[in-house]
């Protein structure tokens, strides 16, 4: 790598010379010619072959992701969301253990319970002032199977509106498939001064396509009011439900296999015609809002 010492100095490509400021000095360089067919099989770069497959497949995947919620997102996410997808994309990929590198896939890494966490962790959208949101307005309790809603982080800002609504969401993903849908799921509204001291939600049983994954996907909305139009203050995902295809499906006269969905299953357990997950809402004043899935 050159430094130019010339009176006149110039950025730039020039043949095969590219030019550009390095740590506030103008530097050159040669650019080196790349041999595809050297690329493609020669065993030194074995290695670069993998790295390119994994980023190839996650590429993939987190345009799946981004795009199956797009007419959610528009106009609310910014440009670091399309990073932070890749990268727990590329993560994913590489958790799994069942593989060599080159030949993972992502619905073995995400399997692994760090790979979940990373996805409920990521920032799909929040407004500046709802970013303790994530990971502390809906939590899990010590039955799994349990979520608790901080209602009263829910209305801890004083201008903020009196109406909020929670919707849930089914993301149903197979990675490895190209399948990538969402469902809308349930809406829940609550009111700043509500008074209602108990109500259950269940969320509907699935009509899609079964898929090895599904995303269970949380927003909160403001609700329009005299001051502000209704808009979304907060997204995440809120857990991840590994469903198992092997219980749902059944055999036609037809001569034709065909994908029923019936249950939600977490880790891996089935229990025939119930409901297997439920979720409580608390608050901080002894009301409660539960629903569950069936």
């Amino acid at each position: 790598m050159a430094k130019q010492t010339g009176v006149f100095k110039f950025t730039g490509k020039l043949g095969k010379t590219v030019s550009y400021t390095l740590n506030g000095k103008e530097v050159t360089r040669t650019i080196g010619d790349v041999d595809l067919e050297k690329m493609r099989t020669a065993p030194q770069y074995a290695e670069t072959r993998k790295n390119q497959s994994e980023f190839a497949v996650a590429t993939k995947a987190g345009q799946m992701f981004r795009q199956a919620m797009k007419h959610m997102t528009h106009r609310y996410t910014d440009y670091k969301y399309p990073m932070d997808v890749m990268r727990v994309m590329i993560n994913t990929l590489r958790a799994d253990d069942t593989q060599p590198k080159g030949y993972k896939h992502l619905n073995n890494g995400l399997k692994n319970p760090e790979s979940q966490m990373a996805f409920r962790r990521m920032n799909i959208y929040s407004k500046k002032s709802f970013r303790h949101f994530k990971g502390s307005l809906m939590v899990t309790t010590s039955d799994p199977m349990v979520y608790k809603l901080n209602r009263h982080l829910l209305w801890d800002k004083v201008n903020d509106g009196d109406k909020k609504t929670i919707r849930l969401g089914y993301l149903h993903i197979d990675f490895e498939g190209g399948i990538a849908n969402y469902e809308p799921a349930l809406s829940v509204t609550c009111t700043r001064n509500e008074t209602i001291q108990h109500s259950e939600h269940i969320l509907p049983t699935s009509n899609a396509e079964m898929t090895p994954w599904t995303f269970l996907i949380v927003q909160v909305w403001r609700e329009s009011d005299v001051y502000e139009p209704a808009r979304m203050m907060f997204m995440s995902v809120l857990d991840i439900i590994e469903n198992n295809l092997a219980d749902t499906i059944e055999v036609e006269f037809t001569d034709r296999h065909r994908l029923q969905r019936d249950f939600f299953l977490k880790f891996g357990n089935h229990i025939s015609e119930k409901a297997i997950r439920r979720a409580v809402f608390y608050n901080d004043y002894g009301e409660s809002r539960q629903f569950a899935v069936g």
